[in-house]
């Protein structure tokens, strides 16, 4: 998972306006079923929950957040803001970070309808990472769906309610300090990047099993990248002492330019590749630990 800059998102024409309107739209559609409900005597919260999902269902309101999503994936390359595969083979959804019709393991939860129309509840996603899905075959599951736990006893229950109150327990691709949460290993596992005990190991583990990092397509996919980390950095130490030799110098800097497009912040799977050159920094020589500073500077350039 690498930071990205929502604040970047280009947007159609005219897509704000829309998004308004949508939203105002759906407010009077709620008011107007909890009236009527109350007229007739019928369950309020039940009319409110019938009037969101009639209403978020709409086909001109789902274009709204249809309609953004190439602008996000520009973003990152096209690839998913989650996992960090481009995963061809998988359409992309629009993830509402706080999902917009109900909250799994809450079920007096509306949902964050109110959030359904604005761009900054929305995440660029492959269909791994965003909807429930089993791996029978290799024991994994996942999926973010309709989950959205937090680690405090508050959460947004209405529209007014402040959302920045809530202890998100998901990792979220839009705050760079979340980023730094997730590491790899050299199988292509992801891992916690903190100890076991605190928040932030939490908070990682809930979001590889909820975001489905574990998948194997990604785990086999990270896996070749740290052997291609190795190989190259392997390769590059055993030019470096010819580059004084314009032949061998220009392999060395075709090997470092390779490097640095793995670890480019657009490239699939960028996280898991600097984690992979930053675990080559140091290396054991006759018992003892070297620090390979040259891996250091590569990496600084990034």
């Amino acid at each position: 998972m690498r930071w990205v800059d929502i604040y970047e998102l280009e947007f159609p024409p005219g897509w704000h306006d829309r998004a308004t309107q949508a939203l105002n739209e759906l407010r009077k559609e709620i008011e107007n079923a909890e009236l009527a409900a109350q007229l007739s005597e019928q369950d309020v919260a039940i009319a409110r929950n019938k009037a969101i999902t009639a209403g978020l269902d709409k086909e001109k309101r789902k274009k709204i957040w249809r309609e953004i999503a190439p602008h996000l994936g520009r973003l990152r390359n096209e690839k998913c803001w989650y996992s960090e595969s481009k995963n061809s083979g998988s359409d992309k959804d629009i993830d509402h970070f706080r999902p917009k019709n109900a909250v799994a393991g809450d079920p007096s939860h509306e949902g964050y309808w109110w959030r359904a129309f604005d761009w900054l509840n929305y995440r660029y996603s492959c269909k791994w990472c965003n909807q429930r899905r089993v791996d029978v075959i290799h024991d994994t599951d996942g999926g973010k769906w309709d989950y959205f736990p937090v680690g405090s006893s508050f959460r947004a229950r209405q529209e007014g309610d402040n959302c920045d109150e809530e202890e998100v327990d998901l990792l979220d691709p839009t705050i760079a300090d979340d980023c730094k949460l997730l590491t790899f290993r050299p199988d292509g596992q992801p891992i916690p990047a903190k100890q076991p005990g605190t928040r932030e190991y939490k908070r990682a583990e809930t979001s590889i099993w909820l975001y489905h990092l574990n998948h194997k397509d990604f785990v086999d996919d990270r896996k070749n990248l740290a052997g291609r980390v190795q190989r190259l950095i392997q390769d590059m130490e055993t030019l470096r002492p010819q580059i004084t030799n314009s032949r061998m110098r220009k392999l060395y800097l075709n090997q470092e330019m390779e490097l640095l497009r793995l670890i480019d912040r657009n490239s699939d799977y960028s996280a898991a590749a600097l984690a992979y050159a930053r675990a080559e920094v140091y290396k054991m020589e006759r018992g003892h630990q070297v620090k390979r500073e040259w891996i250091e500077e590569i990496l600084d350039k990034r």
